[in-house]
């Protein structure tokens, strides 16, 4: 463990910083879970619209009140983008509240505050009353997160998250049999037949 941790430290050092520029893409936000919720509502629930496209900054917004994350200060500046196969949630390490980078000094402990990262999401499963989300993969300054350093962060969310699977790389969301969800350009487009 100690070798990766230094190959990363020496690939993340010899990188150039990413720009100060905020990144493209929605936001996660304490409205947007409204906004999500408003929508899911509507198609899966009540079934008042056959479909709805969600923006996918509010449903990220959204899962993470699944989780049961509690309602943060104003938005958190990561940025969330989306095409029919992925989901990317880019920022900066300082990007996280002070409790999360707490939490997460074991992985980043020797990174500087401004170094960005991006969690890339697919959606394997979105039929038969399940939408499954799957972490793929983690990069910090553009290079992957080792297996062997994200395994134990996974393990720990899983353990104080229950709607987690798969060790915490999976996050299921139950949703109608007959329903669909789709991702789509910077959304998610949920369906009723």
């Amino acid at each position: 463990m100690r070798h990766a941790v230094l190959a990363l430290t020496l690939m993340l050092c010899a990188s150039p910083l990413a720009a100060q520029d905020a990144l493209p893409g929605s936001r996660i936000s304490n409205p947007g879970v409204l906004r999500a919720d408003s929508a899911v509502d509507a198609v899966f629930i009540t079934r008042s619209r056959l479909v709805d496209t969600v923006d996918i900054g509010d449903f990220a917004s959204h899962l993470l009140a699944r989780l049961g994350v509690p309602p943060f200060e104003d938005s958190l500046a990561f940025a969330v983008t989306s095409d029919t196969a992925r989901v990317r949630i880019g920022g900066r390490l300082k990007d996280f509240p002070q409790v999360a980078r707490d939490e997460l000094s074991g992985i980043f402990f020797f990174l500087d505050s401004l170094t960005p990262f991006e969690a890339e999401i697919s959606m394997p499963g979105r039929r038969d009353g399940i939408m499954r989300f799957r972490l793929e993969r983690v990069r910090v300054a553009g290079f992957p997160i080792p297996e062997l350093l994200l395994i134990p962060a996974l393990r720990e969310y899983d353990r104080r998250y229950p709607v987690l699977a798969s060790g915490g790389r999976e996050l299921l969301v139950a949703m109608p049999p007959e329903g669909t969800a789709t991702l789509v350009s910077d959304g998610i487009e949920l369906r009723m037949p």
